[in-house]
């Protein structure tokens, strides 16, 4: 298994991620927008109207994350992904200059002298390239994801051969919470519907959760071991408070289904109340993010 990457593989490494979190978010989203706005079913040019504003985002994070990116590949990059990353770097720059020139025609009102003829060139140029670039970015994408698994599962043992069962109770039982929450999703649970969870299969999800909680419970108790890890005594407080929060809203939504106790309608109608609400989805994704940024304020463990 590859080891925990550190110094300059670890630089490369981290460059691979922001630029796949750019294209992910920004990029990918400026050109969806862009294609819900300025085209039809078909994705055929259609005239905006004039009399609104005529706005195209910029991609500047993207467009760093290339340029930091670019200066890297060039130097030292190792990483199995180079060879990727390299041939989609000028894929994403030429959509990316589509787009500025998009911006900086709709931002001049060019549009005012040619018609909008200008304004169909670009979209078509757009429109010719970004099937393939997509295609291009989902498999970049997915080699990042692949390559941060293993990652994980490389700092996982690591942590395992060093004896931080600490840290290590602690990851686990927070991918153990995410998988009870995807698991609520994938049944499309929420309060309004959350009397027809299918409580076997939420169950096995959520019995693994305590007794990931319990090893925490153990692990924590050993003041070697809560040294070792790094935190503080106020800091196991702390996250296991929250760690256990998320094990107690888990548990209320059981209890919710078994009561068949429904949601009532005033609390339906506001999110905010829901995400106070006992044995909704929506407390235990609320305390589940709480939980996971407490533990972002940990940037070594990350």
């Amino acid at each position: 298994m590859q080891g925990v990457y550190t110094g300059k593989e670890l630089e490369e490494y981290n460059m691979y991620i922001n630029f796949s979190n750019n294209l992910k978010g920004e990029f990918l989203k400026t050109k969806e927008s862009y294609f819900a706005n300025y085209s039809n079913a078909d994705l055929n040019y259609v005239t905006p109207d004039t009399a609104k504003e005529i706005f195209i985002p910029n991609v500047d994070q993207t467009h760093q994350s290339i340029n930091d990116l670019k200066e890297m590949l060039q130097k030292k990059a190792t990483l199995p992904l180079k060879k990727t990353a390299q041939s989609l770097i000028p894929e994403v720059r030429g959509e990316i200059e589509i787009l500025e020139e998009m911006a900086d025609y709709y931002e001049t009102k060019e549009y005012t002298k040619d018609d909008f003829r200008k304004a169909k060139k670009l979209h078509d140029s757009l429109l010719k390239t970004t099937k393939k670039n997509n295609s291009d970015i989902a498999s970049f994408n997915k080699e990042v994801d692949k390559l941060m698994e293993e990652q994980h599962l490389a700092k996982m043992e690591e942590l395992k051969n060093n004896g931080d069962t600490v840290t290590y109770s602690l990851i686990q039982f927070i991918e153990d919470a995410e998988a009870v929450n995807v698991e609520l999703q994938n049944q499309h649970m929420q309060a309004v519907n959350i009397l027809k969870l299918d409580t076997c299969a939420y169950s096995l999800k959520y019995d693994k959760l305590v007794n990931t909680y319990i090893e925490l419970e153990t692990a924590t108790k050993d003041k070697e071991k809560v040294a070792k890890s790094g935190f503080s005594e106020a800091d196991i407080r702390t996250l296991k408070a929250k760690a256990n929060q998320v094990k107690i809203d888990g548990k209320s939504i059981i209890e919710r289904v078994e009561s068949k106790e429904a949601i009532t309608d005033d609390v339906l109608d506001n999110n905010t109340v829901l995400e106070k609400t006992t044995g909704t989805p929506e407390k235990l994704l609320h305390s589940y993010k709480n939980l996971v940024s407490e533990y972002a304020d940990f940037p070594a463990l990350n």
